[in-house]
């Protein structure tokens, strides 16, 4: 049996680990780990165009049950880099295409890899504040 202080010790560490304050470095994300590609990679996500910044900016709430939630995430335009999936239409996204993604900031967000279509972001209309 564990000494009381050990178990508070584990119970403790594992608290740590748990929160935010628990990290020990950088988060590492690799370019290896992607979406996982097909349909509906991005269907249980709740996906909202808070606030449009002319063409080249946009803020999206950002909400998926499995990984991460984001209030009010800034994304860029740009050019893809690789191929992939819409996560608003589903629709394929060739390199090359013009998308939104989330903005890179020191500690990468979970979404980091997603993509949005310019085409489909820019008819969508943006919410209106409550």
């Amino acid at each position: 049996m564990q000494a009381p202080f050990e178990a508070d010790r584990t119970w403790q560490s594992t608290i740590a680990l748990l929160s935010s304050e628990g990290e020990t470095g950088p988060t590492i994300v690799s370019s290896r780990v992607r979406p996982i590609s097909g349909e509906g990679c991005f269907s249980k996500c709740a996906i909202r165009v808070l606030e449009r910044d002319g063409q080249n900016w946009a803020t999206v709430a950002w909400s998926d049950a499995t990984s991460c939630c984001y209030g009010e995430q800034l994304w860029r335009r740009c050019i893809a880099r690789k191929a992939g999936v819409c996560a608003l239409s589903g629709q394929a996204i060739a390199r090359g295409n013009a998308v939104y993604r989330p903005r890179r900031v020191r500690l990468p967000p979970r979404n980091i890899e997603a993509m949005i279509l310019a085409t489909v972001m820019e008819t969508i209309p943006v919410e209106e504040a409550v």
